[in-house]
């Protein structure tokens, strides 16, 4: 099983190493991840990530790139916009692709807890 996902951190890792490869001065910028405290993604995706990253940074032109995550259908899947970004801030070209994203659910916080009230709505 770890190997088929990649942790949050090391894929905010991955993401930044990849736009270094061409360029060192190259920044790359994560955003849509900031609630999760941990989650795990889908390795093969991540890889795919990495490729397009190094391919939209072979344009000179390209000063960062925006790695931006979007709930497309919520709790299942994500769409992850790959933004090269000119040094003049305009957008070069964009590059979408689908992620699911599985984070930890309200159990991991609560398997020690003896008295549990839950007050949800039933989901039905």
């Amino acid at each position: 099983m770890r190997l088929m996902h990649t942790r949050l951190p090391d894929f905010i890792d991955k993401m930044q190493a990849a736009g270094k490869k061409r360029r060192q001065e190259t920044m790359v910028e994560v955003r849509g991840l900031e609630n999760l405290k941990s989650a795990k993604l889908a390795s093969l995706r991540v890889g795919r990530l990495e490729d397009e990253i190094v391919e939209l940074t072979e344009d000179p032109n390209v000063e960062k790139v925006e790695v931006i995550v979007v709930p497309r259908n919520p709790e299942t899947l994500n769409t992850v916009i790959v933004k090269a970004v000119r040094k003049d801030g305009s957008c070069k070209k964009a590059i979408l692709e689908c992620m699911l994203i599985t984070s930890p659910s309200e159990d991991c916080e609560l398997f020690d807890v003896e008295e549990i009230d839950d007050r949800r709505f039933p989901i039905s």
